[in-house]
């Protein structure tokens, strides 16, 4: 008797066929998948919102209650002088809100930006023509003057000569670029 296959060759081509695929094997099951699917969605959306949402920024600058005297104004109503550092001086527009605490009582007021000089005036200067004591530590660099008109609100008789700390509106920013390193993509 001739020998013969016990298997069929079809059978045995389908065999090494099968044996020559690779096998990836499922390391992670299906609910990890779509859950890791779902978190990219959210972070990916997050970073959308934060690219599209701006928010206010502001600039802190001291200051001084005037009178029209200082100011050389016809007018009666209150005005304070705001001392800005010369390279944050472009970011304040005449227009602007300006929310102004007095000394350092709780007597808070609000203005508007009426005047932004061009150039720098020095310490000396400054103290000279807004009348500030030699001694005090308001001024103690060169300084670009704004004008902020607070009208009748405030009576300039009972605040002139008074102090104040300044919160400047100067825009607004996108809040993508408040993280480290987002600052230069978000423009």
């Amino acid at each position: 008797m001739p020998a013969r296959p016990i298997f069929r060759p079809r059978a045995i081509e389908e065999y090494r066929r099968r044996t020559e695929k690779d096998i990836v094997p499922r390391l992670v099951g299906r609910p990890i998948i779509v859950c890791a699917w779902i978190l990219l969605v959210l972070l990916v959306g997050a970073a959308a919102l934060a690219w599209s949402i701006r928010i206010p920024t502001y600039l802190s600058a001291p200051g001084l209650v005037v009178g029209p005297q200082e100011l050389r104004a016809a007018d009666a109503g209150a005005a304070a002088v705001l001392f800005l550092p010369p390279d944050q001086s472009s970011q304040v527009l005449v227009g602007r809100t300006v929310k102004m605490r007095i000394g350092s009582s709780d007597t808070y007021a609000q203005g508007a930006i009426a005047q932004v000089e061009s150039g720098a005036i020095s310490p000396e200067a400054a103290r000279e023509r807004y009348r500030v004591e030699v001694g005090s530590d308001l001024i103690t660099e060169p300084s670009v003057v704004a004008t902020v008109r607070l009208g009748q609100a405030l009576p300039a008789v009972t605040y002139a000569g008074s102090r104040i700390t300044a919160e400047v509106d100067s825009g607004s920013q996108r809040l993508l670029a408040l993280l480290p390193g987002f600052a230069r993509a978000a423009g």
